[in-house]
């Protein structure tokens, strides 16, 4: 018996639909991965350019020997009195020249058990023979030093002597090994030339004197101070009494000053100020700020008052910073830019006076309008130095 031969068979109406829907699931599918992918890949970067602001702090800090109370640190005061002797000479140019004697500074040592008092005009005879004679009288201490002024006794040149070591031909030759005299700077002034004396002259030399006798005080006042522990360091001088040994109008070459000056010292922790200040200037920081570019270097400070026997001593502290917009600031919230395009971004951030400029980029470069998922939103902030 031959077997009947079929042809194939259509699908059925159910089979149909099953087959669409495997098909839609598919597109589905695809377009879903298609969005994941563009959420994930998505992404908006806003640049921002701060328009930076000063902030400053101008307080006072106390130093004291024993700090209790916030904006005290520890401190030491002191105080003392310097005086100076030195011969100006005037410039030489249009002045004439005359025969002068020679002098300058000589330091008188006592290594003897006694003090040793010396008359005005005690000689000094130098190694080469040349004789000075001192110009006022002292005291010279056991064990002890004093410094004078000292002229050639006879003018000219020949009193122009570098620095050397004198006997004291007065005193007995037992002593004359254990009191002399020594110089460290050359004799000067063997020839000047006269011109008349001017205010100008005296104030220049009065300053220049000042200067030297508030650096040696300095160096006197700091040799008993810890400078490790104080290692900051304020001075206040005063001039209680100058002099010049010739008068405005007189015709001279050189002339003699004379200068006594109070110096007070503040020595204190200069760590503990920069800290104390630069924790005040985070204090005066406005909301929505941040500050940038500050160094501790650039604390100036300014003695106001001291109480010597005290010990104390008020400082003035100043120090200043740049602030621009800090990353937690309102004005960047990222709840303000999602979904929104360049041109609203950029129109709410300038609205602000705390942005100088603004620009968004996006990634892929053909979006146009702000990623919704806020970690998706980076915020760079620039000073635009």
């Amino acid at each position: 018996m031959a077997r009947e031969t079929r042809g194939a068979q259509p699908l059925s109406r159910s089979l149909k639909v099953y087959q669409r829907i495997a098909v839609a699931f598919v597109f589905m599918t695809f377009f879903l991965l298609l969005a994941v992918l563009y959420l994930s890949i998505s992404r908006a970067t806003i640049t921002v350019v701060g328009n930076p602001r000063v902030v400053a702090v101008d307080t006072e800090v106390r130093a004291v020997a024993t700090p209790e109370n916030d904006g005290e640190l520890s401190g030491i005061v002191v105080k003392q009195s310097f005086e100076a002797q030195e011969i100006i000479t005037l410039p030489t140019d249009g002045g004439t020249a005359v025969e002068e004697k020679a002098g300058g500074t000589v330091t008188i040592i006592n290594e003897s058990g006694s003090a040793q008092p010396l008359v005005a005009t005690t000689r000094l005879l130098s190694k080469d023979g040349v004789l000075f004679r001192i110009d006022s009288p002292v005291n010279v201490p056991s064990k002890g030093q004093v410094n004078v002024l000292a002229h050639a006794d006879k003018p000219g040149l020949s009193g122009e002597i570098g620095a050397t070591q004198f006997t004291i031909p007065g005193l007995p030759e037992s002593l004359q090994k254990t009191i002399y005299a020594v110089s460290v700077e050359p004799m000067k002034g063997g020839v000047s030339y006269r011109r008349t004396l001017t205010q100008a002259n005296i104030d220049d030399a009065v300053s220049s004197v000042a200067g030297s006798l508030l650096e040696r005080a300095k160096s006197t006042l700091s040799a008993g101070i810890d400078r490790a522990v104080f290692a900051g360091d304020s001075y206040v001088s005063s001039v209680t009494s100058q002099g010049a040994s010739a008068a405005v109008g007189a015709e001279v070459g050189s002339f003699t000053v004379t200068l006594v000056m109070d110096v007070t010292a503040v020595y204190y922790d200069k760590n503990a100020v920069k800290e104390y200040a630069l924790s005040q200037l985070y204090a005066r920081v406005p909301e929505g700020y941040a500050i940038r570019n500050v160094s501790t270097d650039a604390v100036q400070m300014l003695v106001k008052s001291t109480d010597v026997k005290r010990g104390e001593a008020t400082l003035g502290v100043y120090l200043e910073g740049k602030a621009i917009i800090a990353e937690n600031s309102p004005v960047l919230n990222k709840d303000r830019f999602v979904g929104r395009a360049p041109n609203e971004v950029l129109t709410l951030l300038r609205a602000s006076e705390a942005v100088k400029d603004a620009s968004v980029r996006f990634t892929p470069f053909w979006l146009e309008r702000v990623p919704t998922l806020k970690d998706h939103i980076k915020i760079v902030i620039t000073d635009g130095e």
